[in-house]
Order: structure tokens, then C-alpha cells, then sequence
């Protein structure tokens, strides 16, 4: 299978060694631009989306950064995996690139086989996302979200697609994650919501908590990811540990959503209720033991209001 590639590098050996990587590994399908500007002019042009791209940070005029960000607002690009390609591997520059929508970051110089490991990790996905739509029909608006779900919500401030935390946080795990926080939100009775709500109902409800969440924390840097199960995970500089107080800002979550109530089949409502994790600092673990404190952060959020994401996680 070939898939379709875009590379954004305003550095000619950089556009001829992935054009060399992937022809030689059978990705001929490849586009190149030397510049953001000439990028937008070839997205907007081609009829078929790209399968994934791969763009410079550090550019002229548009930087990666920019244009990842452009293109993230694109509806056919959602998930996409974007790759963004960096000589330089310092915190900040990763934070740019995951809050532009990157999915993740290669180093420069380029290894071919660090690339060719992230083709054949797109290329499964595409094969997989192929299987699916032939094997279910698209969703519409009376379809419902599977409850186990991870979508990406828009419109909530700092909202990455799970895999992109997921590398975001390993990432940062291998240079400096001690002034990082990570945390969860678990909507309380998030099961019955989505056994009461139809899809877009069950997605205001998503909506709703993670904006304000999000405005909550919004004179912070973080990130925010929904991960299913009417769970939410996210990362903070630990700056903000003490200020605010964690349980202030669970607090005032909860009391902007006082308001917003879900009609049940009786005469009977329910409310949109999120609990909050205690923040665990991640410079206490490194690799993969990062990613799982995603999810026992979820399972301490949910041990707060009675529900069982973790079980579910373990299986």
C-alpha cells in the first residue's frame, strides 16, 4: 500500500533524503514544498488528503509550528498524523509542537529508520481506518459514540488526540518532566449519560466539561486529551501545584456546570458532575511507566464519584 506524503523543509538534503527513504521503501506517493506558504498552496489544491505529513518547525515566513496549527483546522486533516521535524529537542519546542496538533516529533539529523518506523506505523493505521469504513458505515448524527471511545471534542483550549499525549508525555519523560503535572477528570455517572444521551447530546455533555476545564486552567500552559469513558487526561506545568489548589479548581468545574442538567426518560434529570485526580509530578517515573500514570490517574478520579474506567483499562 502507498500512501500519500507531504514534506515541508526549506532544506533541499532534508527533502532528498526522505525522498530517497521513501522510495526506497516503496512510499512513492510523495509531495515535497520548501516553505509553509507553498504547503497551504499544495494542501489546498490536492483533491485527495495526504495520508500524513511531515513538516519542518523552524522554516521562514510560516513556521512548522504555524502550519500545523493551519492544518489541524482543516476537517479532513483531524488526525492525520502530522510529524514535526526538529533539530532541536528542548521542552519548549516540543510544547509548541504538540499544542500546534503534531501527532509527534522526529530529531534531526534524520535516521531512515526512524522514519521508515513511522510510515509503517502510519501505514497500519490507514490499512486499519480502511477496514473500519468498509466494515461499518460512516457515523451520522443518530449514531451513538461508543462509550470506550477516545475522540478528538474542538472547541476545548489545549485538546490533543490521546496518541499525541501519549507520545507528548514519553517525549518529555526523556529530557525534563520536572515541572510537569499530570491529572484527570472523570465525568460522575458518565455510563448513564451516554445510555440516556443520543450522539450529540452525549458530545455537549464532552464539550461542555472539557471547556471548562479548559478555562478553568486557561492562564496556564497545559494540555488536554478525552480518552472514552467520560474520562479526560492532561498535563501542567507543577508551577501551578500550589496555585491554584487543585481541589479550588475541581471546585470551580463543578460549580460552572451546576447549571447544566441531562433530561432523563423519567421526569427526572441528571447533572454534569466531574471529579478530579491529585496531581502526580512526572519526573517520578520515565518511559512507558509516564504513559500508565495517565490511566491510574483516571482510575484515581473515578475511586472520587464510583466509576470503573480502570477495570475497563486493564482488561
Amino acid at each position: 500500500m502507498k500512501l500519500k506524503i507531504l514534506a515541508v523543509d526549506d532544506d533541499p538534503i532534508i527533502r532528498h533524503l526522505v525522498k530517497n527513504v521513501v522510495t526506497y521503501w516503496g512510499y512513492a506517493d510523495l509531495t515535497t514544498a520548501e516553505s509553509g506558504e507553498r504547503a497551504v498552496q499544495v494542501i489546498t489544491q490536492e483533491s485527495r488528503p495526504f495520508d500524513c505529513m511531515l513538516i519542518d518547525m523552524r522554516m521562514p515566513g510560516v513556521s512548522g509550528g504555524e502550519l500545523c496549527s493551519w492544518v489541524r483546522k482543516l476537517s479532513k486533516y483531524k488526525q492525520t498524523p502530522i510529524f514535526i521535524v526538529t533539530a532541536l529537542s528542548e521542552k519548549d519546542d516540543i510544547d509548541l509542537a504538540f499544542a500546534a496538533g503534531a501527532s509527534d516529533y522526529i530529531t534531526k539529523p534524520i535516521a531512515p529508520s526512524d522514519l521508515t518506523s513511522r510510515l509503517n506505523q502510519v501505514r497500519r493505521q490507514v490499512m486499519r481506518s480502511s477496514a473500519n469504513v468498509d466494515d461499518n458505515q460512516k457515523l451520522d448524527d443518530s449514531s451513538r459514540i461508543e462509550f470506550h471511545q477516545s475522540i478528538l471534542l474542538g472547541g476545548v483550549h489545549g485538546e490533543i488526540e490521546i496518541g499525541a499525549m501519549e507520545n507528548y508525555i514519553f517525549k518529555i519523560s526523556k529530557s525534563s518532566a520536572a515541572n510537569m503535572n499530570a491529572f484527570s477528570f472523570v465525568i460522575k455517572d458518565a455510563a448513564k449519560l451516554h445510555s440516556v444521551c443520543n450522539r450529540n447530546d452525549f458530545l455537549d455533555v464532552l464539550k461542555i466539561t472539557g471547556m471548562m476545564m479548559s478555562k478553568c486552567l486557561s492562564s496556564h500552559q497545559f494540555l488536554v486529551s478525552y480518552v472514552g469513558y467520560g474520562a479526560f487526561v492532561g498535563v501542567v506545568q507543577s508551577d501551578v501545584a500550589v496555585d491554584p489548589i487543585w481541589n479550588e479548581i475541581e471546585q470551580r468545574v463543578q460549580d460552572m456546570l451546576r447549571g447544566a442538567r441531562v433530561p432523563l426518560p423519567s421526569s427526572a434529570s441528571i447533572g454534569i458532575v466531574p471529579y478530579m485526580s491529585f496531581p502526580q509530578q512526572l519526573s517520578m517515573w520515565s518511559g512507558q511507566n509516564v504513559v500508565d500514570i495517565l490511566y491510574r490517574l483516571v482510575g484515581d478520579a473515578e475511586s472520587r464519584c464510583g466509576d470503573s474506567f480502570l477495570s475497563q483499562y486493564n482488561k
